[in-house]
């Protein structure tokens, strides 16, 4: 499976952006692009979603999509929903992402 990071670089420079000039037109900073695209993140909230959608000049649905946000074409990735209830709980992004990695370990039969 392709990665987020993978797929947005792809979508950045199929659009012919740059990683600031997508950042601006998402309304989010160029350092969130660069950390996103190295695979610092592997999931986003729906606000930035929304925001690189518009970005990219891409509906929302199909933005999903086309990262791999969306594991058929009806149901949201695991990952994407865990994300976006923590995130209801008030949970911090790192906290976000330290459940994810958790989930991910214990889905390795808790093996490094």
């Amino acid at each position: 499976m392709r990665s987020l990071a993978k797929n947005l670089k792809e979508l950045r420079e199929k659009a012919d952006l740059s990683q600031n000039a997508l950042a601006e037109r998402a309304d989010v900073s160029p350092a969130f692009i660069y950390k996103l695209e190295a695979g610092e993140y592997n999931t986003l909230s729906i606000d930035k979603s929304r925001g690189l959608a518009k970005g990219l000049g891409m509906t929302f649905r199909d933005f999903l999509e086309a990262v791999g946000m969306l594991d058929d074409s009806a149901t949201p990735n695991a990952d994407l929903a865990l994300a976006s209830a923590l995130r209801k709980r008030k949970f911090t992004d790192g906290q976000v992402q330290k459940v994810v990695s958790y989930v991910e370990f214990v889905e390795k039969g808790g093996k490094v």
